[in-house]
C-alpha cells in the first residue's frame, strides 16, 4: 500500500498498483505550473508583445509576495493560441520543490493574478459565445 498525507491532515491510501497506474509526478526537486488564460480579440494588436510583457511582470511580482515567493525560479508569459472566443496566453512558472505542497494553490493564485492584471489594465476577459443564424423563410 501507498499512504499519502494530504493538506489538511487527510490520509489517502492506495494499493501500490493502483497508485502507480495514476502515473504520479515527483515534484520534490523542481516543478512547473502552466496556466492558459484568455483575453478579448479587441486586444489583438497588443497580445504578442506589450500585453504579455505586462502580464508576465504583474504575475511575477504578485507571486513573489506569496508564501512560496522565495521558491520561484522563473515566470514567463507568452501568446499561446487564437481560440474560438479568446486570444489565449500561457503563463509558465517554475518552482523549487519545497513549494510542492502548495501546487494547487499556486495554480489558482496564477489564475487570480491574471484576473487582477486584467482588472488593472482594463483588459476584457471574454466568455464563450454562441451565435445562432436563422435561415431565410423560416
Amino acid at each position: 500500500f501507498v499512504s499519502l498525507l494530504k493538506r489538511g491532515g487527510v490520509r489517502k491510501t492506495y494499493q501500490t498498483t493502483d497508485f502507480l497506474a495514476l502515473a504520479p509526478e515527483n515534484l520534490s526537486s523542481n516543478f512547473r505550473v502552466s496556466v492558459v488564460f484568455g483575453v478579448s480579440y479587441d486586444l489583438q494588436q497588443q497580445v504578442t508583445g506589450q500585453l504579455t510583457e505586462v502580464l508576465q511582470s504583474s504575475v511575477q511580482q504578485q507571486l513573489a509576495l506569496e508564501e512560496y515567493g522565495s521558491s520561484i525560479l522563473d515566470v514567463q508569459a507568452s501568446f499561446y493560441q487564437a481560440g474560438s472566443s479568446s486570444l489565449d496566453l500561457i503563463v509558465i512558472a517554475d518552482f523549487k520543490g519545497d513549494a510542492s505542497p502548495l501546487y494547487k494553490k499556486i495554480r489558482s493564485d496564477i489564475q487570480r493574478h491574471c484576473v487582477e492584471a486584467c482588472n488593472e489594465n482594463n483588459w476584457e476577459i471574454p466568455f464563450p459565445q454562441l451565435t445562432v443564424h436563422r435561415k431565410e423563410g423560416q
